[in-house]
């Protein structure tokens, strides 16, 4: 299978990305629309009945971490779709992917802190609170494999860099 120009690899996962990224914005909606009222009506009115929900001190941090993990996904498949675009015009040399990449794993790695903090404050909120917060599976866990991926991310964005650099002298050649 070719892996430049239409009917693709690139072209293939260009269009994998466009279905994900339609999924994640449903998932957003549906927590926004059914999620955050459910808990707006069960503040003002003890909904236990229906079903036996963790408080809200507990789903309002976690409904807006989802958010900031489907906008954070949005940008970097944003970003992938761009630079697969040029991968099926043939042109992958261009300025525009390094800058595409660098995005990439600046926000990958933002999203990685917050997702730290978010599970030590986790962690700390269920050692001061104890059994108010029992359900929190909070810990401070470093994953090694998304560190990797950003440091060589970091090093694919300057050879995409030095690529577009080259090719620009290349035009300027007779």
């Amino acid at each position: 299978m070719k892996t430049l120009r239409k009917n693709s690899i690139a072209a293939i996962l260009n269009s994998i990305l466009r279905v994900i990224s339609w999924a994640l914005w449903a998932a957003l909606a549906l927590l926004f629309l059914f999620g955050i009222p459910a808990l707006i009506i069960d503040t003002y009115k003890d909904l236990s009945w229906v079903a036996n929900a963790p408080p809200a001190a507990l789903i309002w941090p976690f409904a807006i971490m989802f958010a900031i993990f489907v906008l954070a996904t949005q940008i970097i498949i944003n970003r992938l779709r761009k630079i697969f675009s040029t991968l099926i015009d043939g042109d992958p040399f261009v300025p525009e992917n390094a800058t595409h990449m660098r995005t990439i794993w600046i926000v990958l790695s933002g999203f990685e802190v917050l997702n730290m903090l978010f599970s030590s404050g986790a962690l700390m909120a269920k050692k001061l609170f104890g059994k108010t917060f029992s359900q929190l599976q909070g810990e401070l866990h470093i994953n090694w494999s998304l560190w990797l991926a950003v440091i060589v991310l970091i090093v694919l964005t300057e050879i995409f860099r030095e690529g577009a650099k080259l090719r620009a002298e290349q035009k300027l050649t007779i």
